[in-house]
């Protein structure tokens, strides 16, 4: 199986089409921030260019995308922001959104909120043998939450979540300056930055190990 995986799109989706065997993947999954504040017609567009390199996409509204997104995904039966999907043995899940910032971006949450959300999502896939965690907004206190000041600006709910239970792999994204790798108890984080500028996720497993990877096109 691989998917392929990137967010922060923020309606330039071109990039995509260099990503090697992105035709071929079993599916690809849009990690949040598809749009500038936009809402439906808007982020349906991007998914509309992604579906035209692969038919199987999954989705998520990061904190840039308005609230209307989060619905429309639930209804094109696409949406991993608090849902689970299991593709045979593997289980896909999302957290959307992102903590408070002091932009005022239209869909920011709670701590609590989105512990809560991340939590309903894990129920549709706990049995699964592997699991991979799709969250828009980074663990706190590592090297992908981390701005251009220093400071650290992740989620606190994704961090103990990933402390607390059972991961095989972790893609977040949100902060763009913060392109890389890292690691949360045993669980690899890979934060791909802006599509723009080329990263993705790669992620592979042949039934036996999975393979978690920083890429870029």
């Amino acid at each position: 199986m691989l998917i392929i995986a990137f967010g922060d799109v923020h309606m330039r989706p071109d990039k995509a089409r260099q990503i090697p065997e992105i035709r071929e993947a079993d599916c690809v999954v849009l990690n949040g921030d598809l749009t500038l504040r936009g809402g439906c017609a808007h982020a349906l567009s991007m998914v509309a260019a992604i579906s035209e390199l692969n038919r199987s996409v999954y989705a998520q509204i990061g904190n840039m995308d308005e609230a209307e997104v989060d619905a429309m995904f639930s209804d094109m039966g696409i949406n991993l922001n608090g849902h689970g999907v299991l593709i045979d043995e593997v289980g896909l899940f999302g957290l959307g959104g992102s903590p408070p910032t002091p932009f005022h971006t239209p869909s920011e949450f709670s701590e609590q909120e989105l512990g809560a959300t991340l939590r309903r999502a894990y129920e549709d896939v706990k049995e699964a043998r592997i699991k991979i965690l799709f969250s828009h907004p980074p663990p706190l206190n590592t090297l992908l939450d981390r701005i251009g000041s220093g400071e650290h600006v992740g989620s606190s709910a994704v961090r103990e979540f990933l402390e607390e239970e059972d991961c095989q792999a972790c893609v977040c994204g949100h902060i763009h300056e913060a392109v890389g790798t890292d690691q949360v108890g045993s669980t690899p984080i890979i934060n791909p930055g802006m599509l723009a500028h080329g990263g993705y996720a790669r992620i592979e497993w042949d039934g036996e190990k999975l393979k978690a990877t920083l890429e870029k096109c």
